[in-house]
């Protein structure tokens, strides 16, 4: 069975991941994809990626020239595709809505 929605990992408020999406507010790693949220419930922060079809929780470790993001758990968004642009840019698109982050 597909889980459609957690809670967050901070609070366990239960978030969609449209929810989550909507959340995020800037890039907390432009050059590994990884956008900023702020849960709406507790106000901690948390990192997510978007990938086709989905959006992956986690957070970004290592330093300089060895980052990677450690995925904690994922959550599936039927649909959702994410498209890079200029530099430091992202779409994301799915059937109901389209985000726009720009570093």
């Amino acid at each position: 069975m597909t889980k459609r929605h957690s809670g967050c990992p901070l609070c366990g408020g239960k978030l969609t991941s449209l929810d989550l999406l909507d959340a995020c507010d800037e890039f907390a790693d432009a050059d590994l994809g990884v956008l900023s949220a702020r849960c709406p419930f507790c106000q901690g922060l948390l990192e997510i990626r978007p990938a086709d079809g989905c959006i992956e929780i986690g957070y970004v470790v290592g330093g300089a020239g060895n980052r990677r993001f450690d995925v904690a758990f994922s959550l599936p968004l039927d649909g959702l595709t994410v498209e890079s642009g200029e530099a430091a840019s992202l779409r994301l698109r799915s059937p109901e809505r389209t985000w726009v982050f720009r570093e």
